[in-house]
Order: structure tokens, then sequence, then C-alpha cells
């Protein structure tokens, strides 16, 4: 039996990106803080929510972006294209709108099975038809074979606010009610199970 030793990873360079950045904990806060903030500040960004709900003539409209770069591609319970419409529809649902139309930017790594390509497009389709929402615009490019993990997707997604309450992080209060629409952790536990050969 080896012995074990427990070390505490090293702190993040601070004049480097780390894979903790893009992780939406503090990290990613904390980039967002330095180096988004300041160059694209606006009202509707200073929010800091899910989506920006935009005032326009005649409605209210919530807008989000979002992109999936998990691997592996493909894990119980769906695929990085079920994700993608499932998450960006979330994020419209969490302004208090209706989601109503998504586009779908897919960047394919060269040698990418047809077939995986395939799911990953019919799990969208039956994912936004099950949501009520229309894929109406895309893009496709494609990087070098061992530059892009088979398939990253950017989804963005244009909904009506329909909640007469405002829904934003800044609305929070004592008492509140959190409801969870699934298991804890379920999503996470899928990815991590195939990825490391956990057998979960």
């Amino acid at each position: 039996m080896s012995e074990f030793t427990l070390q505490c990873p090293l702190p993040p360079a601070p004049d480097r990106i780390q894979l903790a950045h893009g992780g939406g904990g503090r990290l990613t806060a904390q980039l967002i803080e330095r180096v988004f903030l300041p160059a694209f500040a606006n009202p509707a960004l200073r929010v800091l929510h899910d989506g920006a709900v935009l005032e326009t003539p005649g409605a209210r409209l919530a807008f989000t972006t979002d992109s999936f770069v998990v691997s592996p591609l493909e894990f119980p319970g769906g695929n990085i294209g079920h994700l993608a419409v499932c998450g960006t529809v979330n994020d419209l649902a969490m302004c208090g709108a209706r989601p109503l139309w998504l586009s779908a930017g897919f960047i394919l790594e060269e040698g990418l099975p047809f077939d995986v390509l395939e799911r990953v497009v019919a799990a969208m389709r039956d994912a936004a038809r099950e949501a009520g929402v229309a894929i109406v615009t895309g893009d496709t490019k494609v990087v070098d074979n061992g530059k892009g993990d088979g398939i990253f997707l950017n989804t963005a997604g244009v909904g009506v606010v329909v909640s007469p309450t405002a829904i934003s992080p800044q609305a929070v209060q004592e008492g509140d009610v959190i409801l969870v629409s699934g298991d804890l952790g379920r999503h996470g536990v899928a990815v991590l199970s195939i990825r490391e050969g956990l057998g979960v």
C-alpha cells in the first residue's frame, strides 16, 4: 500500500487563466469583475443575472447566451445538445421569461463521426420541441483534429418576460423558497462517472 499525502493545489497564477475561471464559482466572479465588467459596463450587464432583461417598445425581452464544453459529449441521461437547449431555456426562465427562440453555434472538431453529431442535433431538436422553442439561426465552424474535444456548442436565447415580479439575484430575500427540479448533483455525477470510469 502506497503512502497517501494530502496536498493543497497551488494558488492560481494571477496573470494566467485557469480552468476554474470557467467553472461559475469564485474565480469566474473575479474574472468578470476584473476584465468583462470594466470593458462592457452597462446597466443590464451590471445585474450579473443568467440573462439580460431588456426594455423594448411594447415588450420586455430576456436575452441570454451560454457555451457548452462538456466531455464526454454523451452521458447517462443526455448529451451536450440536450444540455445546451435545456441550459439556455433555464436561463431565460430564471429571468421570468417565456423562452421563444434559440441560436446554435457549433464548433466541430475534424474527424468527429457524423453519427455523434446527428445524435446531438436530434437531442437538441427534441429538447427544443419539449420546451416550446424554435432554433431559428446558427453557425458552424470546424477546427483541426485535436483542438476541439469533438463539439463545442454556443447557444443564445430570446424570450418575452411574463413574470410581473422582477426575478434577479438582487431580489432574493430571507425566507424565499428554492424549488429544485431534480436531484442535486445528478448531472455532475453522470458526467464524472463516464469521464473517470467510476461506474456510478
